[in-house]
Formats: C-alpha cells, sequence, structure tokens
C-alpha cells in the first residue's frame, strides 16, 4: 500500500512538471509561468559574438612627412679657402618606402666681411643598406639641386661694396639617420655644395658639417 502511494505521487509530479514545459515543433524550450507567459530558452537561437572581435593593430607608418632643423658650420674650398660660414637650415622630410625626399631652405653667414647664401634646395636620399639594415642607425648617401642667393661685402675699392649673384647649386649629401623608425630623427650629415655660376669672378663651393633632428608631430 506504501509503494502504490509512492508510485501515485511521483505519477502526479511527473504529470505537473510536463504541464510546466512544453517543447514546440521548432526545438525551442520555453518556460511557463501561470499566466502562460514564457521565457524563450532555445539553444538554436544563442549565438556566440566572438566572430564579431578583431585584433586591431596600427599599422608601422611607412609614409609620412615630418619637419625640422639643422645647425653647422660651412668650410669654404678653392678660392675663397679659409673662410667659415655659419649654417642653419630648416626643412621638411617626406619619407617613402626606400627613399625620402628633403625640401630645405639653408642660410649660411659669416662676418668681417660680411658674407651670406640663402637657398631653397630639393634633395633625395637612399639608405644604402636597405631593409637588411634591423639597427636603429640609417646610414645614407643622397643629393639634389637649388637655387641660391649669394652676397658679401668686397675688399676693392674700384668696384662696388656688395657683390651678390643668383643661380643654380648641387648638393651631394653622406650621413646617418638616428632612431629611424620614428618620426623624430637625430641627423648628421657631411654636405658638399658647389655653386655652379662663377660668383664675382670668383668659384664658391665648400663642406658643410651639420647636425639637425626632424619634430614630432
Amino acid at each position: 500500500m506504501r509503494i502504490k502511494n509512492v508510485l501515485t505521487a511521483l505519477f502526479i509530479v511527473v504529470c505537473f512538471s510536463a504541464s510546466l514545459f512544453a517543447q514546440t515543433s521548432a526545438g525551442e524550450l520555453k518556460f511557463k509561468s501561470a499566466d502562460n507567459h514564457g521565457l524563450n530558452l532555445s539553444p538554436l537561437k544563442l549565438k556566440s559574438n566572438s566572430s564579431k572581435v578583431k585584433l586591431m593593430q596600427k599599422p608601422t607608418k611607412k609614409i609620412y612627412f615630418v619637419p625640422g632643423g639643422k645647425i653647422g658650420m660651412f668650410f669654404l674650398q678653392g678660392d675663397y679657402h679659409g673662410n667659415q660660414l655659419i649654417s642653419v637650415e630648416a626643412f621638411g622630410k617626406y619619407v617613402g618606402e626606400g627613399f625620402w625626399a628633403e625640401i630645405s631652405i639653408p642660410f649660411r653667414f659669416k662676418t668681417s666681411p660680411a658674407m651670406t647664401d640663402i637657398g631653397l634646395d630639393v634633395n633625395v636620399m637612399y639608405p644604402f643598406l636597405g631593409k637588411s639594415n634591423k639597427s636603429e642607425v640609417d646610414p645614407f648617401v643622397g643629393g639634389g639641386l637649388g637655387l641660391h642667393f649669394i652676397g658679401r661685402d668686397r675688399d676693392d675699392p674700384n668696384k662696388s661694396s656688395v657683390a651678390a649673384r643668383g643661380g643654380l647649386g648641387l648638393n651631394l649629401i653622406a650621413g646617418a639617420v638616428f632612431f629611424k623608425n620614428y618620426d623624430f630623427n637625430i641627423i648628421l650629415e657631411l654636405k658638399y655644395f658647389n655653386y655652379l655660376r662663377e660668383f664675382d669672378e670668383l668659384r664658391y663651393h665648400g663642406i658643410g658639417l651639420n647636425v639637425g633632428a626632424t619634430f614630432p608631430r
């Protein structure tokens, strides 16, 4: 009699549970409350958002433009041998794949007797070690042309007191860039400049030694 009562109670519990959970034809399970409002628990409609997660990494800059400045000394050769000029230069550096270009405004000057040289140069540089160079120091060679205006005080009393002339000049450059993988660089360069016209019946050319830096944007 006791076993019969237990079986009867178990049957009632099973029937009551079945009345609370109903399986739909789409294979979805709905939890039903007394007022017949349910919560959809279908595992078929649970989707993961993991496919929408993407690893975002800022690419390394390959091409960019950055300004900079240089300072140094310019040592005249040949007809003006023994004269040294202070050199100040502002430039913009455009970095591309395997080269960089420079648009610069060099200004060289000295006093007693006064002499000035101001120009607008366009130079192209090539890091000759290429992609095989894994260090932060990048040696380079390059060159370019520019338009220069030169003036100086004359010592000859038989001529006008000031000589001035404009013309093209040639640059040949060798040096090294430090911290090459950043837009902030330290630059050390040796520059040969040759004025392609006579200046006051003399040849104007020389060698400059400059140190400079690009400015972070």
